[in-house]
């Protein structure tokens, strides 16, 4: 692999994104951090909270974390792959549109693996369409999808305030997927752009054998190939499982996430537990919890 995927955020978009987190958060900034309380012990100083990875190097995230002077620190950021990430550690997972020439019809033959086309095929034949969406409705109707999604996988959502802010300040563009014959919404996935990249913010959906999912994420990459987009990120999965295996399939190639913290870096590792009790709760306490929860994860 070249280094054509790695590629961070923008400078602004770092700087606007952390900025409407701590507007509706009311979180205290620090040079270029964000101070993020904790319900356990001292705030924490994080770089980006709400996102897989920043606009920094490795090393520049490196001597970012020098300048923390003591305090609880967090930031992530993207990595160059030295041979296959390890099991269960954090990668996004990226389609190189250039790599498939910018065209449709390759990347329906070379991106996608069989089984993936077949899955889009089957939602087609099963009256599955796919709409771009906007206004209060399509924004609520995908709040409670992927909030639900979430709640599912074991994992809180962001208050509706700071979902509706995002959504409206970085242009994101709103694709739900419903049964043609029947009106029944089964799944919603939001993306936006940031220079070269497209990004998926968010995605929720019913797990169903018609495949919802499959044409949500292949109508994605169709969009951004006509947007004119050179990278589509998928979005951060532990590396070989479900959701991995799920976007490899539509030809995406992991990229390490490395972690620069005082505490463990092993996301998935450390929460395992709360998860197992998240996914308990009724929706009705997930929903109402999982906004004030989420003000207090630095490393979200």
């Amino acid at each position: 692999m070249d280094g054509r995927l790695i590629v961070g955020h923008s400078p602004d978009f770092v700087a606007a994104w952390r900025g409407a987190f701590c507007d509706v958060y009311r979180w205290r900034r620090e040079d270029r951090f964000a101070v993020v309380p904790s319900l356990l012990g001292a705030p924490t100083f994080a770089y980006l909270p709400g996102l897989d990875y920043c606009d920094l190097n490795a090393a520049d995230a490196r001597e970012l974390a020098r300048e923390t002077c003591g305090h609880p620190f967090n930031i992530r950021a993207l990595m160059a792959p030295q041979g296959e990430p390890p099991p269960r550690s954090p990668v996004v997972l990226r389609v190189d549109l250039a790599a498939f020439g910018h065209n449709r019809g390759n990347l329906w033959e070379q991106a996608l693996n069989r089984k993936r086309r077949n899955a889009v095929r089957r939602a087609r034949k099963a009256g599955l369409v796919i709409s771009e969406e906007g206004g209060a409705s399509a924004r609520k109707i995908s709040f409670n999808l992927i909030a639900a999604t979430l709640a599912r996988h074991g994992a809180p959502m962001i208050p509706e305030t700071l979902f509706e802010l995002l959504v409206d300040e970085f242009n994101v563009r709103t694709l739900i997927v419903w049964n043609d014959v029947t009106g029944e919404v089964l799944g919603s996935l939001l993306w936006l752009r940031d220079g070269r990249l497209a990004c998926v913010a968010w995605v929720g959906w019913y797990i169903r054998p018609d495949n919802p999912a499959s044409l949500l994420f292949w109508t994605t990459l169709e969009r951004a190939l006509l947007d004119g987009a050179d990278i589509v990120d998928f979005g951060r999965s532990p590396m070989g499982g479900g959701s991995y295996r799920f976007k490899k399939s539509f030809g995406a190639a992991p990229i390490p996430v490395v972690w620069f913290s005082d505490k463990p870096t092993d996301l998935y590792r450390r929460y395992v537990l709360v998860q197992k009790l998240w996914r308990g709760l009724p929706n009705i306490v997930t929903a109402r919890l999982g906004p004030r929860v989420c003000r207090y994860l630095a490393d979200y």
